[in-house]
């Protein structure tokens, strides 16, 4: 992908552009950093500056949500009908072309195998068994993080899948696990394990409902 940003960007309507900066607006949020900032200026020449919070339908179109002020507990925000925009300023547009990366430490491939020798104890202990946590081996910075990030997800969900019987045997076929990264996270079950790829995406985080419906399908 070539690096000039203004070149990737493409025309949209407000609401398009404001639907999808919906979407990066709440998983920033979900991971402490700042919503979009941006300019909305209305048919009426007006001008609203804040972050933007969210896009929803009611009865008469559609609202955004812009915080324009306030505090954390207290924030002062402004309803605005996307019908009466007549143009959007991003202060970031990168944000329309690339996602966001986690915004956390970056671990050392040492520091890593450290916290997968733990994990792997925990789930010892939980599946009364050995199994295998290893890295791929092509893990950049964001993927180290990535991984990191990911890791006490993936002990918790399978604990929860351990919790019974039935989840116990369903795991007793899995020896290993490697764990790569990419954009988006995925699940591979391959000979002798699984392959987990964690996203380095904001945007693409896991839930522990998404990552043990995609664990299960494979058991």
């Amino acid at each position: 992908m070539s690096d000039d940003l203004l070149a990737q960007l493409a025309g949209a309507s407000p609401r398009k552009l404001l639907d999808d900066l919906a979407r990066v607006a709440a998983a920033l949020a979900n991971n402490d950093r700042a919503r979009p900032e941006l300019e909305l200026y209305l048919a009426s020449g007006q001008m609203v500056r804040g972050r933007l919070v969210s896009v929803a339908d009611d009865r008469q179109g559609a609202i955004a949500v812009v915080q324009v002020g306030g505090s954390p507990r207290a924030p002062a925000v402004t309803f605005v009908r996307v019908d009466a925009i007549a143009a959007v300023t991003v202060a970031d547009a990168s944000l329309l072309v690339r996602a966001p990366v986690v915004d956390a430490p970056v671990p050392s491939r040492l520091e890593l195998g450290r916290q997968l020798a733990a994990r792997g104890d925990a789930l010892h202990a939980k599946l009364g068994r050995t199994l295998k946590l290893e890295l791929a081996s092509d893990l950049d910075d964001d993927g180290r993080r990535a991984v990191g990030t990911l890791l006490p997800l993936l002990v918790e969900v399978f604990a929860a899948i351990a919790a019974d019987d039935m989840g116990k045997q369903a795991l007793a076929a899995i020896e290993a696990i490697e764990l790569a990264a990419g954009p988006s996270g995925e699940v591979v079950k391959e000979a002798r394990g699984l392959r987990i790829r964690a996203p380095k995406l904001i945007t693409e985080q896991l839930t522990h409902a998404a990552l043990r419906s995609m664990l299960e399908k494979l058991l």
